[in-house]
C-alpha cells in the first residue's frame, strides 16, 4: 500500500506580534515566520542578546538572575547650628530665628513722623551682623540677602549725597 501525506498551511501568526500571517503563493521558499522585516530584527535582537547575556554569565563577566543588585548610597546630613549673637538681645530683632534682623525697606514716603529703627540702633544691628557674618553663623543665603539690602542702602545714599550738589560726604 502507498501512502502519501500532503501538508498545507492553512494559517500561521508572527512569532514577535501574534498577528496573522498570509502564507507565500505557491508554497516555495521557507514559511514565513514574522509578518515584517522590523519584528524580525527585533526578534534577532532579543535572542542574540540573550545568546551574549548567558555566555557572559558562565564566564562570571554577568550577574545571574538570581543574584540580587547591591547598590551603594552615601547619605550627607548637615546640622547647622544658630547663636545668638548677644544673650540680651532685644526680643523681635531676629527674624524666624535668625542672627539679623529681618528689616525690609519701608514703602511709605521719606519723610514721616516716625523714622522707624533709628540711625545708631541701625548701626548697632550692622555691627552685630558683620560679626555674625564673620563668625560663619550664616548661610550664604542670608549673607546675600544681607548684601542686597547694604547696596539699597548705599545707592540710597548716594542719591541723597548727589541731591546735596556738593556730592561731598562728611
Amino acid at each position: 500500500m502507498i501512502e502519501t501525506v500532503r501538508e498545507k498551511l492553512i494559517r500561521r501568526t508572527c512569532e514577535w506580534c501574534g498577528k496573522e500571517i498570509s502564507p507565500r503563493a505557491k508554497g516555495k521558499g521557507r514559511k514565513r515566520r514574522y509578518c515584517s522585516p522590523a519584528h524580525r530584527q527585533r526578534a534577532y535582537e532579543v535572542r542574540t542578546a540573550r545568546e551574549r547575556q548567558e555566555r557572559d554569565q558562565e564566564a562570571g563577566l554577568a550577574r545571574r538572575e538570581e543574584e540580587p543588585v547591591r547598590e551603594v548610597i552615601e547619605r550627607t546630613v548637615v546640622r547647622t547650628r544658630l547663636v545668638p549673637a548677644s544673650p540680651w538681645e532685644r526680643p523681635g530683632m531676629r527674624s524666624g530665628g535668625q542672627l539679623y534682623p529681618g528689616i525690609e525697606p519701608n514703602p511709605e514716603p521719606e519723610h514721616q513722623e516716625d523714622p522707624g529703627v533709628r540711625p545708631r540702633e541701625l548701626q548697632r544691628i550692622l555691627v552685630r551682623t558683620a560679626a555674625a557674618i564673620a563668625q560663619g553663623q550664616m548661610s550664604i543665603r542670608e549673607v546675600e540677602r544681607i548684601m542686597r539690602g547694604v547696596d539699597a542702602v548705599r545707592s540710597a545714599g548716594d542719591r541723597f549725597y548727589d541731591q546735596l550738589g556738593s556730592g561731598k560726604r562728611h
